[in-house]
C-alpha cells in the first residue's frame, strides 16, 4: 500500500506539472468571449491618428485625431499544442483627421476638398475629415508565453461613409457644418501589428493608400497607434 501511495503521488505531480506547462503556452488575447470554447471573441481598440505624407500647408493635430475600432466577432483558432493562432474577424472602424490650429479648414468646392483659411468672423474653429468603415482583420498571432504574444496581419476596409465636419462660433452662435461625398477611397488596406501583454495589446496600423481619391483632395495616409483590448 505504501508503494502504491508513493506511486500515485508521483504520478499526480507529473500530471500537475504537465497541466501547468500546457497552461503556460495558452494564447491569452483578452476580449469578450462570445462562446464557451472562447474561439469567438469581441475586441475594442482605441488610438490616435497620425496622418502622414500630407502636402505643405496641411498640418494635422494627432492628439485631436482619434480612431475607435470594434471587432464585433473574431474567430481565433489555435491548433492543438501550438503557439500560433489564426484570427479572422468583422467589425467597424471610426477615424477622424483634425487640422491643427484654428485658422484653416477643409472645404469642398467643385467636387474637390481643399484646405482654406478661415473667415475672420469664425472663432474656435475645428475642422476634420471623418471616415466610417466596415473592417475585416486577418491576423497571425505567435505566443511566446502566457502573457506575451506578437500579431501581424492586414485589415481590409470598406469605407462606406465619410464627411468633412467644420465646427465654429460666429456672432455667439454655434455652427456645425457637415459635408458628405468627399471623394474618399471606398476600399483601403491596412498593415497591422500588435504586441500582446496578457489581456491587452498595443497596436500600430498603417495604410499605404491615401484616405481620399487622387485629385479629390489633399493626399495623406493614415497611421494609428493605440491600445487593443
Amino acid at each position: 500500500m505504501a508503494f502504491l501511495a508513493v506511486g500515485m503521488t508521483a504520478y499526480a505531480q507529473v500530471v500537475d506539472k504537465k497541466t501547468v506547462e500546457v497552461k503556460e503556452v495558452e494564447v491569452n488575447g483578452g476580449g469578450i468571449s462570445l462562446d464557451d470554447d472562447k474561439n469567438w471573441k469581441m475586441h475594442l481598440n482605441v488610438g490616435i491618428d497620425i496622418p502622414t505624407g500630407a502636402p505643405d500647408g496641411v498640418d494635422f493635430a494627432p492628439f485631436r485625431s482619434w480612431e475607435i475600432g470594434l471587432t464585433v466577432a473574431q474567430y481565433e483558432y489555435t491548433p492543438k499544442k501550438s503557439k500560433t493562432t489564426l484570427c479572422v474577424g468583422i467589425g467597424f472602424d471610426w477615424r477622424n483627421y483634425t487640422l491643427s490650429g484654428h485658422d484653416k479648414m477643409f472645404w469642398k468646392a467643385n467636387d474637390v476638398v481643399s484646405v482654406i483659411n478661415r473667415d475672420g468672423k469664425m472663432s474656435e474653429l475645428t475642422s476634420r475629415i471623418s471616415t466610417t468603415s466596415l473592417s475585416l482583420p486577418l491576423m497571425v498571432k505567435q505566443s511566446f508565453s502566457k502573457s506575451f504574444a506578437v500579431s501581424l496581419g492586414a485589415q481590409l476596409n470598406w469605407n462606406f461613409y465619410s464627411r468633412v465636419n467644420n465646427y465654429y462660433e460666429e456672432n455667439d452662435n454655434e455652427i456645425d457644418i457637415q459635408t458628405k461625398k468627399i471623394g474618399e477611397r471606398p476600399i483601403t488596406v491596412d498593415v497591422l501589428g500588435m504586441l500582446h501583454f496578457g489581456d491587452f495589446a498595443v497596436y500600430c496600423k498603417y495604410s499605404p493608400m491615401s484616405v481620399l481619391k487622387k485629385d479629390k483632395g489633399p493626399d495623406f495616409k493614415s497611421l494609428a497607434v493605440g491600445f487593443y483590448f
